[in-house]
């Protein structure tokens, strides 16, 4: 499958954000209540949880007496590695790197509680990004192989923490399901003309009840999109990689040919 050939561009104060960070662990279990929040995956399949505890309860981040909101307010960098990992940023715009393999990530289940404002790396592989209603607007770089972006109310525990379910091969915890034929909203598709942005789409979610558009998602290097019909009770899905995709109703059976991964996360 050909790409196109615009490319998203890394502002130059990404660099320095990720530069910046103290990298405090390899494995979520291990980080402490003070740690900052830069979590390095390693090798191998994880599971990794953004922490959000870059804050200003943090006495790390927040000196003493200090009046001025000196933290990324919960904001989490996490970095996949060799593997096929599970990325969940939950609280804060976190910044978020699938690496090699095929990933599954999550930008956050804020619940509308902001910032909330993502942006998502797949790497190399077949990765697939779930917004879920209550995120904000986020970017997703999908990178070489097939990725998809999914629409979709995630299923949680008491925690608001996504669940993981199902023995997919190659994913050792499971992965997050989404239900996308009944969350509260659908989606519009926008190519974008202007060079300049990197960005190749728009996707646009509005809800359903008001008709008031939620969220703008923007894509890079990404192959599908899974969202819900306007009516509700459907799947749409597009196919950026025709000349002039649109949404279309599709079948749960349908999803099962078009991406495998997807097809275990979607109900």
């Amino acid at each position: 499958m050909t790409l196109r050939q615009a490319r998203w561009i890394i502002p130059a104060s990404l660099g320095v954000l990720l530069v910046g960070l103290l990298v405090v662990s390899s494995m979520v279990d291990s980080i402490q209540p003070t740690q900052a929040a830069f979590v390095d995956g390693g090798g191998g399949p994880q599971v990794l949880i953004g922490p959000d505890d870059d804050n200003v309860n943090n006495p790390v981040i927040q000196p003493a007496g200090v009046a001025v909101n000196q933290s990324l307010n919960n904001t989490d960098v996490i970095e996949g590695d060799g593997g096929n990992d599970v990325l969940i940023g939950l609280l804060g715009s976190d910044v978020l790197l699938g690496g090699p393999g095929q990933d599954v990530i999550i930008g956050g289940t804020e619940q509308g509680q902001g910032p909330n404002s993502d942006i998502i790396f797949g790497g190399p592989g077949n990765d697939v990004n779930i917004w879920a209603p209550g995120d904000g607007s986020d970017a997703y770089i999908g990178d070489t192989g097939e990725d998809a972006m999914v629409f979709g109310v995630i299923d949680r525990d008491g925690d608001n923490v996504p669940t993981l379910t199902g023995s997919v091969p190659g994913f050792a915890d499971g992965v997050p399901t989404a239900n996308v034929t009944r969350q509260g909203g659908f989606c519009t598709l926008e190519s974008v003309d202007d060079p300049t942005l990197g960005y190749e789409f728009l996707v646009r979610f509005f809800v359903r009840a008001t008709g008031a558009l939620a969220v703008t998602i923007r894509l890079a290097e990404v192959e599908q999109v899974f969202c819900t019909s306007e009516a509700g009770g459907q799947i749409t899905f597009a196919d950026l990689t025709e000349s002039d995709p649109q949404f279309v109703e599709v079948g749960l059976d349908e999803v099962e040919d078009l991406n495998r991964i997807v097809a275990e996360i979607i109900r």
